[in-house]
């Protein structure tokens, strides 16, 4: 009797950990949705939700794919990128996954630049989150696109 009690206990236990497995997954995905949706609007960005110790790693060929810590991704990419913009980046969602807790995110993305042309590409960011927050995220692009605008003088 007292082994039943033990087994059924352990068998709830297990339930409720997966359940809540299952529930901080579907509340990341929400999350990664809502902070699109907010970067879409001009009001938020999903890089509110990097934690401090993050890395970012763009994959790719070119001399522009490497991994970053936070503090030089935003330094060495977001802001001298930013810089070469007109108006701001702004997505267009084709699809959101999730597999774990890796949030998988397909979009194309465009902006005007200061030279008068569209700075136009497509991506693929893999975003492992844990407790509400990316810890890293590996960014697939048009790297000969993003190197373009990256070498417009400003």
């Amino acid at each position: 009797m007292m082994k039943t009690y033990y087994i059924s206990t352990l068998l709830v236990v297990a339930s409720m950990y997966m359940f809540q497995a299952m529930a901080q997954t579907q509340s990341h995905k929400k999350m990664v949705e809502s902070a699109f949706e907010q970067w879409r609007l001009g009001t938020g960005t999903p890089f509110d939700l990097l934690a401090e110790d993050a890395t970012w790693t763009i994959l790719g060929p070119t001399k522009s794919a490497k991994t970053y810590n936070l503090a030089d991704f935003r330094e060495l990419v977001v802001v001298p990128f930013n810089k070469r913009l007109v108006t701001p980046l702004k997505p267009k969602v084709h699809n959101i996954y999730q597999a774990g807790d890796e949030v998988i995110i397909l979009f194309e993305a465009e902006a005007k630049l200061v030279n008068g042309s569209v700075y136009r590409n497509s991506y693929a960011w893999f975003f492992t989150m844990q407790n509400g927050q990316i810890i890293n995220v590996r960014a697939v692009l048009d790297l000969n696109a993003y190197d373009e605008v990256m070498a417009i003088d400003i």
